[in-house]
């Protein structure tokens, strides 16, 4: 990866050192391609350099929960690179999205090595900490208009948001007739702006940022 534009966001973010470069390996998804499946072992962690990504966690009931969002910069599969554990959660691309790969089997003992990454990867399972024990509240607590304007504005690539609304509803704890209630409510506001069925255009970004700035942190 000589010269490749995503490693300046490795260097700038002193995420691994610059003798492991070698080791990673690009690969590029589409949108709902999955980067992790709950259950099965774990082959890669990816650190993200394009894109966003969902990490859902389906229950014993057949409930899914919304994890979090993570970003440009962000380790996916951190847990059980670490421990050695069943995937916990499904990682799913929510657009095109482009990750650096570690190989677990043949460079874990490399990377566990690596005290910049190390360093990097505990910074960041402290915010998950923090932030898991947040949204957990926020579930519990907030009411349904917060929770939607967070994960609007979250998701929104250029001011576009395109998903399956009864699927959020049950992420981010909800009826689907309380979700469309509360669409139809921000459409009327003019923060949002239908499309199509499933897509919308955020007209008022700063009104929702203002209405979700409590509710959930998606790092």
């Amino acid at each position: 990866m000589k010269n490749d534009k995503f490693l300046k966001i490795l260097e700038e973010r002193s995420i691994v050192s610059p003798e492991n470069y070698r080791y990673l390996e690009k690969r590029i998804f589409k949108k709902g391609d999955y980067l992790l499946d709950q259950g099965e072992d774990l082959h890669y962690a990816y650190i993200i350099v394009e894109g966003k990504v969902q990490t859902l966690h389906t229950n014993s009931n057949g409930a899914t929960l919304l994890n979090g969002i993570s970003r440009v910069g962000e380790v996916i599969g951190m847990v059980e690179f670490m421990n050695g554990l069943p995937v916990s959660h499904d990682a799913i691309a929510m657009s095109k999205c482009i990750a650096l790969c570690i190989n677990v089997k043949t460079t874990r003992d490399i990377f566990m090595h690596d005290l910049m990454f190390m360093t990097y990867i505990a910074r960041h399972l402290a915010l998950i900490t923090y932030y898991s024990g947040n949204n957990a509240a926020i579930s519990l607590h907030f009411p349904v208009e917060n929770r939607l304007a967070s994960y609007l504005i979250s998701v929104a690539e250029d001011d576009r948001v395109e998903d399956n609304f009864v699927r959020v509803a049950q992420m981010i704890g909800c009826s689907y007739r309380q979700i469309q209630r509360v669409i139809k409510s921000f459409v009327d506001e003019g923060y949002i702006e239908k499309v199509k069925r499933g897509v919308y255009m955020i007209k008022k970004p700063q009104a929702l940022e203002e209405l979700g700035q409590d509710a959930y942190c998606f790092r």
